[in-house]
């Protein structure tokens, strides 16, 4: 992520595959299938047009949770946080932000740059996926082996309100 901050902004910055959005803008979703099947996955996204905070508090809405989401293990196309602290964002970014920001909370040193990594609208962006926590690093080991190399546990769920908590 955030290929959609790359593909806006690709006529500008030459190609996108320069920044690392090709190959991920070309990977189909097909693990997702396959993942349905499997009993110990609860709720399956795919991360498109909300960004990722959006598509997160969907599925902690859907669940009645709060998600905790690590900073440090999100996938970033190669760049990307480059691209944002220079201002390169999409128009959706904003707007996205706008619609759930009463949900979110960030450590208080976030900059504003980051605000648009995570609710970039991605193109291809990948699934976010929740499952039994005992069988997580199985279910990453699976995606990864199955050609998503950037398959990540990037946080868990909690009881609590629907809401995502960032943490660095």
């Amino acid at each position: 992520m955030p290929t959609g901050l790359i593909f806006t902004w690709s006529p500008t910055l030459t190609t996108p595959d320069k920044y690392g959005a090709g190959d991920n803008g070309t990977l189909l979703n097909r693990v997702g299938v396959e993942l349905a099947k499997d009993p110990v996955v609860h709720a399956v996204t795919d991360v498109t047009g909300f960004g990722l905070l959006g598509h997160s508090l969907g599925m902690a809405r859907g669940s009645k949770v709060a998600f905790i989401v690590r900073l440090d293990e999100l996938p970033l196309l190669s760049a990307a946080a480059d691209l944002a602290q220079q201002h390169f964002a999409t128009g959706a970014s904003a707007r996205n932000w706008a619609s759930y920001v009463g949900s979110i909370s960030l450590p208080s040193d976030f900059p504003d740059w980051g605000h648009d990594l995570l609710t970039d609208p991605q193109t291809s962006g990948g699934l976010l996926i929740a499952c039994e926590p005992d069988r997580a690093a199985e279910i990453t080991r699976m995606i990864v082996d199955g050609g998503y190399p950037h398959a990540r546990i990037i946080g868990r769920a909690e009881a609590g309100p629907p809401s995502i908590t960032i943490r660095s």
